[in-house]
């Protein structure tokens, strides 16, 4: 994370480093992305470098921190009471919010699938964490569900959390692979909304056993 001397810095220099970083690692993986680069790009010194960040995983971690935080803050109005929204209600509505906010970042959506191309352990030291409180969130709505009768008390919870999540990430990042780099927000809520409703209302007719 940052030193307290980046943290003293102007905005301005602070956002000028910001962007150098953001646009190296939007068009390269972590690995082959080059910190000279990005202080070139920044127009600082190298060594005025090494007072604000550890080194090049510092930086990166700093921006997929950033990138976050202003999802969060995006998102806050769905920070929903779990009696008030179902659970796969909550998560069409994630998901649409969520998917505008990539959109609106192109270069942050870049970034993060060069991350989940390496699937390394740049990928699980960054996103782990993140991973595993994602996970805990549907879990308790997942709970209240079953406990107001909305969700069979029969289904596994954490597998239906790991389903959700997968979904999630395996539509977007499908999209993101084949597509021009632009993410089309209707053709990808349909295909969210329509594998949701697989979910939600299952394959078989009426109670017929296979």
């Amino acid at each position: 994370m940052p030193t307290n001397t980046f943290k003293g810095l102007s905005e301005a220099k602070q956002q000028r480093i910001f962007d150098a970083a953001l646009n190296e690692f939007s068009e390269r993986s972590f690995s082959e992305a080059k910190l000279s680069n990005i202080i070139k790009d920044a127009k600082i010194p190298r060594g005025s470098f090494y007072q604000y960040f550890e080194d090049k995983l510092d930086l990166y971690k700093y921006i997929f921190e950033k990138f976050g935080e202003k999802k969060i803050e995006y998102m806050g109005e769905l920070v929903y009471n779990p009696e008030e929204i179902p659970f796969l209600e909550l998560i069409k509505d994630l998901y649409k919010l969520g998917l505008r906010y990539a959109i609106n970042n192109p270069k942050g959506v870049k970034m993060a699938m060069y991350l989940m191309l390496s699937q390394d352990i740049v990928f699980e030291e960054i996103l782990g964490q993140g991973l595993k409180q994602a996970k805990q969130f549907y879990e308790g709505y997942i709970e209240s569900d079953k406990r107001l009768g909305r969700i069979n008390p029969e289904v596994d919870t954490e597998v239906l959390s790991k389903i959700t999540m997968d979904l999630i990430t395996n539509i977007s990042f499908d999209e993101m692979k084949s597509g021009n780099g632009d993410l089309d927000f209707d053709h990808m809520v349909d295909k969210f909304n329509k594998t949701i409703y697989i979910l939600e209302k299952g394959i078989l007719i009426g109670d017929k056993n296979v």
